[in-house]
Formats: C-alpha cells, sequence, structure tokens
C-alpha cells in the first residue's frame, strides 16, 4: 500500500511478468469492479497502467485475473486503518474490527502503455511481490514490489513508502 499520497500525485501501476489488471474495487467488495471506477484490463510483462489521484480519500484496487484477488492479490492507495480489513475482505478471511468506514476516493485520467515506468515528475510505482516497503533514492518517491506487478508513486510533496499488498 502507499500512504500520504496527495491529489495530483500520479500513480503507475508496472506488469514484470505474468498476466495482470489494475481494477478500482472499494472497502466492502475487494473483488468486485466499482461502479464507475478504473480498469487497466488485461497487462502483460513491461505493460503500465497509470491513475492521478484527485484527493487523499483511499483508493482500493484488485487484479481482475482470475483467483489472484481471492489469493490476496490487493493494493491500496491511503488505506489508513483500513488496509488489514481489505486484505481480510478480499480472501475470506475474518477481517479485524474497525471503527471508520470506507470512502471513495476519485481519480483522475488514466492512462495505459507497453513501456515501463512513467516519466512524468509526479509518477509513482508500486508492484506485488511483497508486503514489504521499498523506498527509492529519489525524494518523495514511494516504490513497492508484490510479485509481478509493480507500482510507484512520486509526489509533489509527500514522502510515500509503504506496504504493498498483493496485486
Amino acid at each position: 500500500h502507499l500512504e500520504d499520497v496527495v491529489a495530483g500525485d500520479t500513480v503507475t501501476f508496472t506488469v514484470a511478468g505474468g498476466s495482470h489488471t489494475a481494477t478500482q474495487s472499494t472497502l466492502e467488495n475487494p473483488c468486485d469492479h466499482a461502479p464507475g471506477g478504473f480498469d487497466s484490463e488485461q497487462m502483460t510483462s513491461g505493460q503500465t497502467f497509470q491513475i492521478t489521484v484527485n484527493d487523499t480519500n483511499p483508493i482500493w484496487v484488485y487484479c481482475e485475473t482470475t483467483g489472484h484477488c481471492r489469493s490476496g492479490m490487493v493494493f491500496a492507495v491511503n488505506p489508513g486503518t483500513q488496509l488489514a480489513q481489505f486484505q481480510a475482505a478480499a480472501t475470506g478471511d475474518t477481517p479485524p474490527s474497525t471503527s471508520s468506514a470506507g470512502s471513495s476516493s476519485s481519480v483522475g485520467s488514466t492512462s495505459q502503455a507497453p513501456s515501463g515506468s512513467a516519466s512524468s515528475t509526479t509518477g509513482g510505482s508500486s508492484s506485488h511481490s511483497s508486503a514489504s516497503a521499498s523506498a527509492s533514492s529519489t525524494p518523495n518517491a514511494g516504490r513497492m514490489t508484490v510479485g509481478d506487478v509493480s507500482a510507484s508513486v512520486m509526489g509533489l510533496a509527500a514522502a510515500l513508502f509503504g506496504g504493498l499488498l498483493a496485486l
């Protein structure tokens, strides 16, 4: 997951292998496409998909490839205290109790390209490889890798590193 992502930041999902999607969902239904939400459609090695964040509300994302979401391939931007609840709901586990409800975030533009990472100064990347975070050497940039998908974010003003849920 990525925390402290602000309006105007760009999140870039990059596929390193296999076939995956970056599809927007909701906290309550992590493995279902959110009405009006983004969907990268199937991507393969080297392809990217970008979203522009419009606010600081949580953005819930999953891989729509058969069986991937229920296996835990989910990702969140600004999940706050609801990350464990989202992961548990995706895999069918009992979520820990939480006192706050999930809100919906608006996402600006989206784009898909067959190349590696974004070249803009407001671009980021996260991937699905493990639940641990690694920071890039670029200030205000966060990068996560989980499995064959990575996501990165380069923020306008925030230091963005965190753990990525399997995407």
